[in-house]
């Protein structure tokens, strides 16, 4: 129930961007994904074993690399050899709402992973604003 409580409010407050097209299936946003504490990468196993404890979800990956910049890369256990979820309907809200309309992230060059049929669009451009205020 809190975690659709505060999906609620993240809409409410969200950014002015939208997510647009498509999913195309290519599983990448399964098998290459940043965990956060916080605001915080994960970037260590203890890390990662300290937030398995706080959510169960988190059982659901497992370590498979680390990134450029040092944060670990995680895979997620459900997917299958043809790219599709094992638990497709009863998925977390994190897969259901990928990729995310994250300000922060889009200000600071942010965009899906390549071969993602995802992409991010203002919702509205600066004039429409200025017509409704």
């Amino acid at each position: 129930m809190f975690q659709y409580i505060k999906y609620l409010f993240q809409r409410l407050t969200s950014s002015k961007y939208i997510r647009k097209g498509k999913c195309t299936g290519c599983g990448k946003c399964c098998r290459n994904i940043l965990l956060y504490i916080e605001d915080e990468a994960i970037v260590t196993e203890e890390q990662f074993e300290k937030v398995k404890k706080w959510d169960k979800h988190f059982y659901n990956f497992y370590i498979s690399g680390k990134s450029e910049t040092g944060a670990l890369l995680f895979t997620c256990r459900e997917i299958d050899e043809n790219n599709r979820c094992r638990v497709y309907h009863f998925r977390g809200l994190g897969c259901r709402m990928y990729p995310k309309t994250n300000s922060k992230f889009l200000i600071n060059g942010g965009k899906p992973l390549d071969g993602c049929g995802y992409y991010f669009d203002i919702d509205k451009n600066f004039k429409s604003y200025l017509k409704n205020h």
